[in-house]
């Protein structure tokens, strides 16, 4: 299994609508007969690459796989009927599935006669997939917040220009992290200020993620959000509802929400920020926008509090890193 996982672990599927998984099949003696991990939406699936190396050495051998084998069809058959047509004789594998549309190939191989062993090393087979795995057990995609501020917590100046707060070395950093998400989601008000392109430099046109513009505001025809090539979705509905279509319409389970004060407010009092990266620069602005308005916190017993907080330098910059969801 640590095999498997190791495969599995060489492949970023961060932004792609499938998990990452692993494969290996063993004989009896213990030999490795084949092995693979699943590259992507379209392709093979990690037990059927691992099926075909292995060949008609399949035969009553053990596959494991770090992923419950899949029972649905998708782009690709089942996996469920691979490994019933190989001749194996015991499939172990790691993680449950928890895609509904895709799970009980377990029950499907116990039913072909094939001896199945399942929750070994689950706890790292889960993680090699953990947006992925959230969004199918919320109906939602994981949420990540940025937000550039200076130190005294205004991310605009009283006139509401914003360019630039932090310096190259942080834009540089959200550039990273904008290139493991699916979607961006911004609001018109940002859109109108700063004009942002919210794309990934270093990828192609057809490979950007997903920019989603929300509010009633119109916005330029010449804006850069709106520039061809990248796809853009523009919508005023409610945050939630929008944040859970991009998971349930476009299998977008990793989203990054660059916003102002409005829309940054709304997705806090929703309940739908997973994870934070806030950068602070060390400027101060005395006056201006705040990064959030009221998200219902009255009294200092009802501030939120997060323990498990990684606190970076970026440059001249600080990057303060922490997930609002404890284990």
């Amino acid at each position: 299994m640590a095999q498997a996982i190791a495969l599995a672990e060489q492949v970023d599927l961060s932004r792609d609508k499938n998990p990452r998984v692993g494969a290996v099949v063993v004989s009896a003696t213990g030999e490795v007969l084949g092995s693979g991990a699943h590259l992507g939406s379209g392709t093979d699936h990690a037990e059927v690459v691992a099926l075909a190396q292995a060949g008609e050495f399949a035969r009553g051998a053990t596959v494991y796989s770090t992923l419950e084998p899949c029972a649905g069809t998708g782009k690709r058959p089942p996996c469920v009927q691979a490994l019933i047509d190989a001749g194996v004789a015991r499939v172990v594998f790691g993680q449950c599935d928890p895609n509904v549309e895709m799970s009980g190939g377990a029950k499907l191989l116990a039913d072909a006669g094939i001896e199945i062993i399942s929750e070994v090393t689950s706890d790292e087979c889960t993680a090699l997939n953990p947006s992925w795995t959230f969004a199918n057990e919320q109906g939602r995609p994981w949420v990540i917040w940025k937000t550039a501020t200076t130190l005294d917590g205004f991310v605009a100046a009283v006139d509401g220009t914003s360019k630039w707060i932090t310096g190259d070395e942080s834009r540089e950093f959200v550039q990273r992290i904008r290139s493991t998400v699916g979607a961006i989601v911004t609001g018109t008000g940002t859109v109108l200020a700063d004009d942002p392109h919210l794309t990934v430099r270093a990828f192609p046109a057809d490979q950007q993620p997903l920019r989603v513009v929300m509010g009633n505001r119109s916005i330029p025809d010449d804006a850069n959000v709106l520039k061809a090539g990248v796809q853009t979705l523009q919508t005023s509905d409610d945050i939630g509802e929008v944040i859970s279509q991009l998971w349930q319409e476009h299998s977008i389970h990793r989203v990054l929400v660059e916003a102002g004060s409005g829309l940054s407010t709304s997705l806090w009092r929703a309940g739908l920020v997973d994870e934070v990266y806030w950068f602070q620069a060390p400027v101060i602005a005395g006056d201006g926008i705040k990064a959030l308005a009221d998200i219902g916190v009255q009294t200092m017993g009802e501030v939120l509090r997060f323990s498990q907080t990684d606190v970076n330098r970026v440059g001249l910059d600080v990057v303060v890193h922490f997930t609002t969801r404890q284990d």
